[in-house]
Parts: structure tokens; sequence; C-alpha cells
């Protein structure tokens, strides 16, 4: 077995910790985000599936949570995320899930046929065209998760949020 110099270790190992700092922050929440600068809940407009608009102001006020997601029809984690919050839906009667796509209105109304999301009471789903909560919080990946209790942010997950971390965090009781 051949020997690595001393040298050759450190100078590569250095180099995986760099990388691996480099792509941490590469995922890190962008710190200019209007988001990280106040707490309130942001503005927005979707196109719904069917073809009405939806704003911040026509939100339904009854309920306590509410979870924007920034998702992207075609990407497995977001898939992955409105599975496992159809599966848990009953732990979440008191949230009002908004997901939001900047995508063709074809694949975001496929994306809520398959996960059962079109036309439940607790669900917006639609296409933001002006880019306006993508602007807001600049995710860096799909689904980005924020939570807003009556109005004011909690926790914004990057990465998409651990379904058990979201009923412990908003869960009906």
């Amino acid at each position: 077995m051949k020997k690595i110099s001393p040298m050759k270790f450190i100078v590569t190992s250095l180099l995986c910790l760099f990388l691996v700092a480099a792509n941490a922050q590469s995922n890190a929440p962008d710190p200019n985000a209007p988001y990280m600068k106040s707490d309130k809940f942001p503005t927005f407009s979707l196109v719904a599936p069917n073809g009405k608009e939806v704003t911040n102001k026509q939100m339904p006020n009854k309920y306590r949570y509410t979870c924007i997601l920034i998702f992207s029809p075609d990407c497995p984690h977001c898939e992955h995320q409105a599975a496992e919050l159809n599966k848990y839906a009953d732990k979440f009667k008191n949230t009002l899930f908004i997901w939001d796509s900047y995508r063709d209105m074809d694949a975001i109304k496929k994306f809520g046929e398959k996960f059962n999301l079109l036309g439940k009471a607790n669900v917006i789903i639609g296409r933001d065209a002006e880019f306006t909560l993508p602007s807001f919080f600049r995710p860096r990946m799909t689904p980005f998760v924020a939570i807003y209790d009556n109005g004011r942010l909690i926790k914004t997950y990057d990465q998409g949020a651990d379904i058990f971390e979201l009923i412990k965090l908003i869960g009906s009781k």
C-alpha cells in the first residue's frame, strides 16, 4: 500500500473542508432577502389553476398558521414534501398552505391533481407570474418552506421541512 505524504494529506483535507464549506454556504439563506429583515407576512398574487387570482388580502383568516411552499412541479423533493403533507393532512387543520410556483400552469395543475391539493379549503396553489414570493424569500433550492403564526414568521426551511418537525411546530392539538 502506498503512503500519502503528510503535506498531500493536509492539502487534500483542507481542500475537502473548503469544498464542504462552500457548498454549505451556497445553500444558506440569502442574508439580503427581504424576509430576513421583517417577520411580517409578504404580499403576493397567484393565479390558481381555475384562472382566478388569489392575493394575500383574500386569504381566509380562520387559520392560525400559514405555510408558504415555493416549489417546482418536477422537483422530487417537492413531490416528497407534498406526499408527506397529504399523508398527515389531519394534523394541519389549523394551517393554510400556499403552494407557489413560477412554472407553467399545466405542470402546476398536474402537481396539484397528483397530490390532491386542488379544491382543499386550506390549500392555495398557483402560478406566481410576477415572481413575488421567490423575490421575497430568495430560495436557493426547492421546496422552500416558510411558517407564519398569525402573520409573523416563525421558521423557514431551505430544503424542505421534516414532517414530524412540522407536526411538532404547527400541528393541530
